[in-house]
């Protein structure tokens, strides 16, 4: 089995993506010819734990014809995909929580053939693109056809290696539909409006970046203020025989934003100062780990096994499945993790860990550590 840096794990079958990179210059000199047009949807925003879970803008109008490339424009990872009106999953299936009974979307994880009911692994219908290898673009005629674009990203994923970017569909049947990213398939939603050929009132790429500008500034500012409220101050209440409970949140979802696609993928606070006896318990609403890793480097979060026929298995780490506490207090010899913590996963949405060796302890979460998400408990005696 191979280890591929944490959140680099796409490395292994970004070859099979390749052909996705060069699509738009192809798109837009052939649907030139046919007198239709190609227009460029940002995917998600943001930088560094400051991230923007949308489509910008989230809704196009074009003409029958015409064709969308959708460009990566953040460092989470994120696809688009048309899910609307399909009702037949494989392996890791799960509801849709915008559609209507019976429709479904791939769920993050899914049981990997052969290997035991525990182990689970990135769903290969969220990790690999629909269209094949060298393949035309791929049209949308309406609900009922599942179109990915596999993981797009805007960083190369290291050097050498080309970029998984773009992702370009053409539509031959007006109507208005709906996509999604499943990997945020609860809050990062599009629509695209496809009008009659010979409708005027479509959009042009200039009122496509207008708008795709203005909603990113209104929801960076609102992540951006988030983030000032969660590092402000730490909050604690009386424990037991004197000592402390210090609450931090995973993630910005334990506030109100106003906004739940304006995300700040950091600890809040990021630092926190206890004393030998106290508790920190860490609350999410969002997917994330408290990992204490007792020698860095942290585990990958993905891994890769090659398959005689067909893209690598990619199993996900152990570390993000069941909690582990191997004693009733920190021990910094040993790994401690939350596991998966979020309102959908069985551990639920929070976790605590209590501290009584004097130090400075620092942790991660392990699906976004690489945006910097990071923090550390320093102890103090009491």
């Amino acid at each position: 089995m191979q280890r591929l840096p944490t959140l680099r794990w796409f490395i292994p079958f970004v070859g099979v993506l390749v052909a996705i990179a060069s699509l738009a210059p192809a798109v837009s000199s052939r649907t030139a010819a046919q007198g239709s047009r190609n227009l460029t949807v940002l995917v998600g925003a943001g930088q560094d734990t400051l991230q923007v879970t949308s489509f910008f803008p989230m809704t196009v109008r074009i003409r029958q014809g015409d064709s969308i490339t959708w460009q990566a424009n953040a460092q989470e990872l994120h696809t688009a995909a048309f899910v609307k009106g399909v009702t037949q999953w494989g392996p890791g299936a799960g509801g849709f929580g915008v559609g209507v009974p019976g429709e479904t979307a791939p769920e993050f994880a899914a049981p990997i053939p052969g290997f035991p009911p525990e182990a689970a692994q990135l769903n290969p219908q969220i990790a690999y693109p629909t269209r094949a290898p060298d393949a035309p673009i791929e049209t949308y005629s309406g609900p009922g056809k599942f179109l990915n674009s596999g993981i797009l990203t805007r960083p190369p994923a290291a050097a050498g290696v080309p970029l998984n970017s773009t992702f370009s569909v053409s539509f031959d049947t007006p109507g208005t539909y709906m996509y999604i990213c499943l990997i945020h398939s609860d809050r990062m939603f599009g629509w695209v409006d496809v009008a009659p050929a010979d409708a005027t009132d479509v959009d042009q790429q200039a009122d496509v970046d207008a708008r795709a500008s203005s909603e990113i500034g209104a929801l960076m500012g609102l992540a951006q203020q988030a983030q000032a409220e969660g590092n402000a101050t730490a909050r604690s209440e009386p424990g037991p025989n004197g000592t402390s409970i210090w609450y931090a949140r995973a993630g910005n979802q334990e506030f109100e934003t106003g906004d739940p696609r304006a995300q700040v993928l950091d600890f809040l606070p990021k630092d926190v100062t206890i004393r030998a006896g106290d508790t920190v318990v860490w609350g999410t609403n969002y997917f994330h780990t408290v990992t204490f890793v007792p020698i860095p480097p942290s585990p990958d979060l993905v891994t890769q096994i090659p398959q005689p026929n067909g893209p690598p298995l990619l199993p996900i780490a152990i570390e993000a499945g069941p909690p582990q506490k191997p004693s009733a207090t920190y021990d910094p010899t040993k790994l401690f993790t939350s596991g998966t913590i979020g309102p959908f996963t069985p551990p639920g949405d929070s976790w605590a860990l209590t501290f009584d060796q004097p130090g400075t302890y620092s942790y991660v979460c392990l699906y976004h550590e690489a945006l910097g998400m990071k923090g550390t408990v320093t102890v103090l005696p009491r």
